[in-house]
């Protein structure tokens, strides 16, 4: 692939991004980040409920992109409309965007 190429593959995902974008904060070891902008979309529909020593917890898997210099890591948190994430993986590579998968914990 060109240059070229990994520079249209940006400009479209950031396009899809943008189409429904959210400002998120993330907090990291006590720190929260600057905002950043992002779209969150549901990763298929597997959902989990468990319920440990009477504590109850759902949680449901989504998918984060954001632009390539998007500062997010494993372990990583942050709300939306609520709802609390945590970020589970990156992906390592950050040419045309940054994607991550996080789970929704309620």
């Amino acid at each position: 692939m060109s240059a070229a190429d990994w520079l249209r593959m940006a400009s479209d995902l950031r396009a899809v991004r943008d189409d429904n974008a959210a400002s998120i904060q993330i907090r990291r070891s006590g720190v929260t980040l600057p905002a950043q902008t992002v779209r969150i979309a549901r990763a298929g529909t597997i959902a989990q409920r468990s319920d440990t020593g009477g504590l109850e917890q759902s949680s449901g898997r989504v998918v984060v992109v954001g632009e390539p210099s998007l500062d997010i890591k494993i372990g990583d948190r942050f709300n939306v409309q609520g709802e609390l994430y945590e970020v589970d993986f990156v992906r390592p590579n950050r040419r045309a965007a940054t994607v991550a998968e996080a789970r929704l914990v309620a």
